[in-house]
């Protein structure tokens, strides 16, 4: 029985190392606020549909197909992309959800760090590190309570490209 409630305890307290190491909001998952519960199980239904590539599941997270989704380059990542098209091009790239979902089910997962949640009961934020292939940045949902739970409201993200990375340029 004591081996049993050591491995328990050693079980949970792995759990919770996890969870405090991507940044994930501990107390209030547990702590008995429902949104904040809710929004991690938005959370990871998304990190489910997007490692399952279920484009028509991760489409249904938004509050609309339309909902927008907006990157913005780093400073130096805009000069090496501006550089590299030899003229000015957008600093930052507008999309909808319908056209973000299309893309996300095509590429590997990110690698997540730094999960934070916070909502005041009808509107909530989501954001977190990632880093893929292509880059890393930081990603910020803005959620919103709905009839039908939470959904996505909007999405901002940084870009960081690797060559600006390896050129000693990141930022």
């Amino acid at each position: 029985m004591k081996k049993q409630l050591g491995k328990a305890a050693a079980v949970a307290a792995g759990l919770l190392l996890t969870m405090q190491a991507f940044g994930a909001d501990t107390i209030g998952a547990s702590g008995g606020d429902p949104d904040a519960a809710a929004l991690h199980a938005l959370w990871n239904a998304y990190e489910h549909a997007v490692a399952t590539k279920d484009a028509p599941a991760l489409l249904r997270m938004y509050v609309s197909a339309d909902a927008p989704v907006m990157g913005g380059f780093a400073p130096r990542s805009y000069a090496l992309v501006t550089a590299a098209n030899k003229q000015p091009v957008p600093r930052t790239l507008l999309i909808t959800a319908k056209e973000d979902v299309a893309g996300e089910v095509k590429l590997p997962p990110d690698q997540i760090e730094n999960l934070d949640i916070h909502s005041d009961g009808e509107v909530g934020s989501i954001s977190f590190d990632y880093r893929a292939k292509v880059g890393h940045g930081r990603i910020v949902w803005t959620t919103v309570l709905t009839n039908d739970g939470w959904k996505i409201a909007s999405v901002v993200y940084s870009i960081n490209l690797p060559a600006a990375d390896r050129a000693g340029t990141a930022g």
